[in-house]
C-alpha cells in the first residue's frame, strides 16, 4: 500500500517536471480588451482621469482572477498606437489583435454610469475559432469607487470561470 502511494506521488512529481505540463492546466488562453466607459450622470465634476483607472482595476482584476484559477492563462492585446477597446478599433481588428496574441477567447465590453451611484455594463466573451459569443452579461453595480469596480471584476471572472463552454 505504502509502495502504491509512493508511485502515485511520483507519477505526479514527474507530470508535473514533464515540459508543457504547467501549460495543460491553463489551456485556456483568454485577452481582455480595455473597457469603454460613458458617464451620462450628469455630475458637475469631470471625473475621466478616474474613471480611466477604475476602468483599468476592473480589467485587471478579471485577468488576474482568471489567471490565478489555473484554467485560463490570459494574454496580453496590442493595437499598435490605439487603446484596445471596442471604442477605438473596430471589431474585426480587435478579435485579430486578440488571435494574434495566441488567445482563443476575447472579453470586451463597457461600463455605463447612470447616476452618482449606479453603474451598468455589458461584457461579452469571444469565442475567436468561431466567431461565436460564448458569454454576454449585462451587470449592474452600485458605486462609483475602486471597491464597486474590483468586486464587479471579480465577479466577471468567476461567472467565466463558470462556464463548461469555455475550453480550448
Amino acid at each position: 500500500m505504502k509502495r502504491i502511494a509512493l508511485l502515485a506521488a511520483a507519477g505526479g512529481l514527474a507530470a508535473c517536471l514533464l515540459p508543457g505540463a504547467a501549460l495543460a492546466a491553463a489551456d485556456v488562453r483568454v485577452a481582455v480588451a480595455d473597457f469603454v466607459y460613458l458617464d451620462t450622470s450628469g455630475e458637475p465634476r469631470d471625473q475621466a482621469a478616474e474613471h480611466l483607472v477604475r476602468l483599468d482595476l476592473f480589467r485587471e482584476r478579471i485577468e488576474s482572477d482568471l489567471g490565478e484559477t489555473g484554467r485560463f492563462s490570459v494574454v496580453q492585446l496590442s493595437c499598435g498606437s490605439e487603446a484596445c477597446s471596442a471604442e477605438t478599433v473596430a471589431p474585426d481588428v480587435l478579435a485579430a489583435a486578440a488571435s494574434a496574441a495566441g488567445a482563443d477567447y476575447l472579453v470586451f465590453g463597457g461600463i455605463h454610469k447612470m447616476s452618482s451611484l449606479i453603474q451598468n455594463g455589458q461584457v461579452d466573451v469571444l469565442a475567436l475559432g468561431d466567431g461565436k459569443i460564448v458569454m454576454s452579461r449585462k451587470i449592474s453595480f452600485r458605486g462609483d469607487t475602486d471597491e464597486a469596480f474590483d468586486r464587479a471584476g471579480a465577479f466577471i471572472a468567476r461567472e467565466m470561470n463558470d462556464l463548461p463552454e469555455l475550453t480550448q
